[in-house]
Protein backbone atom coordinates (compact mmCIF):
# COMPACT_ATOMS: atom_id res chain seq x y z
CA UNK A 1 0.00 0.00 0.00
CA UNK A 2 2.98 2.90 0.77
CA UNK A 3 4.46 2.22 -2.90
CA UNK A 4 0.89 2.61 -4.05
CA UNK A 5 0.83 6.11 -1.87
CA UNK A 6 4.38 7.10 -3.19
CA UNK A 7 3.58 6.27 -6.76
CA UNK A 8 0.88 8.30 -6.68
CA UNK A 9 2.35 11.15 -4.96
CA UNK A 10 4.93 11.16 -7.51
CA UNK A 11 2.69 11.28 -10.41
CA UNK A 12 0.78 14.53 -8.41
CA UNK A 13 4.01 16.06 -7.68
CA UNK A 14 5.63 15.28 -11.29
CA UNK A 15 2.98 16.51 -13.34
CA UNK A 16 2.64 20.21 -14.06
CA UNK A 17 0.21 22.34 -15.46
CA UNK A 18 1.13 24.74 -18.14
CA UNK A 19 -0.99 27.72 -17.88
CA UNK A 20 -3.37 28.71 -21.05
CA UNK A 21 -2.14 31.84 -22.67
CA UNK A 22 -4.62 34.44 -23.41
CA UNK A 23 -4.38 36.15 -26.28
CA UNK A 24 -3.30 40.05 -25.03
CA UNK A 25 -5.05 41.85 -28.10
CA UNK A 26 -8.42 40.27 -26.82
CA UNK A 27 -8.49 41.27 -23.66
CA UNK A 28 -11.88 42.84 -22.12
CA UNK A 29 -14.09 41.52 -24.59
CA UNK A 30 -17.61 43.22 -24.46
CA UNK A 31 -19.78 40.17 -23.41
CA UNK A 32 -22.74 39.11 -25.53
CA UNK A 33 -25.13 36.56 -26.48
CA UNK A 34 -26.54 35.49 -29.81
CA UNK A 35 -29.23 32.96 -31.09
CA UNK A 36 -29.48 31.71 -34.43
CA UNK A 37 -31.79 29.19 -35.67
CA UNK A 38 -30.77 26.44 -37.94
CA UNK A 39 -33.91 26.63 -39.40
CA UNK A 40 -32.75 29.55 -41.73
CA UNK A 41 -31.44 29.35 -44.63
CA UNK A 42 -28.73 31.88 -43.71
CA UNK A 43 -27.44 29.48 -41.57
CA UNK A 44 -27.13 26.73 -43.98
CA UNK A 45 -23.31 26.20 -44.17
CA UNK A 46 -23.74 24.34 -40.15
CA UNK A 47 -26.52 22.14 -41.00
CA UNK A 48 -23.77 19.28 -42.19
CA UNK A 49 -20.68 18.34 -41.03
CA UNK A 50 -17.75 20.23 -42.03
CA UNK A 51 -19.73 23.33 -43.13
CA UNK A 52 -18.90 26.77 -41.67
CA UNK A 53 -19.46 30.40 -41.47
CA UNK A 54 -18.92 34.10 -40.55
CA UNK A 55 -20.54 36.35 -38.61
CA UNK A 56 -19.44 39.34 -39.36
CA UNK A 57 -21.60 41.14 -36.05
CA UNK A 58 -20.15 39.41 -33.19
CA UNK A 59 -17.30 39.67 -31.65
CA UNK A 60 -14.24 41.96 -32.53
CA UNK A 61 -13.38 41.41 -36.23
CA UNK A 62 -16.69 38.16 -36.51
CA UNK A 63 -16.98 35.00 -35.35
CA UNK A 64 -16.41 31.84 -37.54
CA UNK A 65 -18.67 28.63 -36.42
CA UNK A 66 -17.61 25.25 -37.65
CA UNK A 67 -19.77 22.27 -37.57
CA UNK A 68 -17.45 19.62 -36.75
CA UNK A 69 -19.47 16.63 -36.65
CA UNK A 70 -22.55 17.20 -37.26
CA UNK A 71 -23.96 18.16 -33.42
CA UNK A 72 -21.03 19.61 -32.14
CA UNK A 73 -20.31 23.55 -33.22
CA UNK A 74 -17.61 25.90 -32.77
CA UNK A 75 -16.51 29.51 -32.66
CA UNK A 76 -13.35 30.90 -32.81
CA UNK A 77 -13.37 35.07 -32.73
CA UNK A 78 -12.14 36.45 -36.32
CA UNK A 79 -9.35 38.97 -35.36
CA UNK A 80 -5.61 37.55 -36.29
CA UNK A 81 -4.84 36.01 -32.77
CA UNK A 82 -1.18 37.14 -33.11
CA UNK A 83 -2.16 40.50 -34.07
CA UNK A 84 -3.56 43.81 -33.23
CA UNK A 85 -6.66 44.40 -34.37
CA UNK A 86 -6.29 46.93 -37.61
CA UNK A 87 -7.43 46.74 -41.14
CA UNK A 88 -5.77 43.58 -42.04
CA UNK A 89 -6.19 41.16 -39.09
CA UNK A 90 -9.25 39.64 -39.72
CA UNK A 91 -9.29 35.64 -40.73
CA UNK A 92 -10.61 33.82 -43.31
CA UNK A 93 -12.29 30.53 -43.38
CA UNK A 94 -10.22 28.25 -46.16
CA UNK A 95 -11.54 24.89 -45.34
CA UNK A 96 -10.66 23.68 -42.19
CA UNK A 97 -7.88 26.12 -41.81
CA UNK A 98 -8.37 29.77 -41.16
CA UNK A 99 -5.90 32.17 -42.12
CA UNK A 100 -4.62 35.70 -41.39
CA UNK A 101 -3.45 38.26 -43.94
CA UNK A 102 -1.27 40.24 -41.93
CA UNK A 103 1.12 37.56 -41.30
CA UNK A 104 0.11 34.45 -43.50
CA UNK A 105 -0.07 32.66 -40.25
CA UNK A 106 -2.65 29.39 -40.48
CA UNK A 107 -4.51 28.14 -37.81
CA UNK A 108 -7.17 24.69 -37.41
CA UNK A 109 -11.12 25.33 -37.58
CA UNK A 110 -11.10 22.46 -35.41
CA UNK A 111 -8.54 23.18 -32.83
CA UNK A 112 -7.98 26.66 -32.99
CA UNK A 113 -4.20 25.76 -32.78
CA UNK A 114 -1.64 27.31 -35.00
CA UNK A 115 -0.63 25.57 -38.06
CA UNK A 116 2.45 27.85 -38.89
CA UNK A 117 5.80 27.62 -36.63
CA UNK A 118 6.74 30.28 -34.85
CA UNK A 119 3.08 31.51 -34.00
CA UNK A 120 2.40 32.49 -30.27
CA UNK A 121 -1.15 31.92 -29.73
CA UNK A 122 -4.64 30.30 -31.36
CA UNK A 123 -7.46 31.51 -32.23
CA UNK A 124 -9.92 32.70 -29.17
CA UNK A 125 -13.07 30.33 -28.06
CA UNK A 126 -16.14 31.35 -27.69
CA UNK A 127 -19.11 29.33 -25.62
CA UNK A 128 -21.53 27.67 -27.28
CA UNK A 129 -24.84 25.79 -26.30
CA UNK A 130 -26.97 23.61 -28.36
CA UNK A 131 -31.12 22.71 -28.20
CA UNK A 132 -31.96 21.31 -31.31
CA UNK A 133 -31.53 23.86 -34.12
CA UNK A 134 -31.04 26.61 -31.88
CA UNK A 135 -27.87 27.37 -31.38
CA UNK A 136 -26.81 30.58 -28.64
CA UNK A 137 -23.19 32.07 -28.86
CA UNK A 138 -21.54 33.52 -25.90
CA UNK A 139 -18.60 34.79 -24.42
Amino acid sequence: MKWLTSVVLLCVLGCKSDPIQQNPYLNNLPPFEFELSLDLPLYDGLRFAGGSITIEQLGVKGVHLYNLDGSQILAWEASCPNQRPSDCSKTTINDIIVECSCDDSTYSLVTGQPLTDGVEYGLFNYGIRRSGNLVLIYN
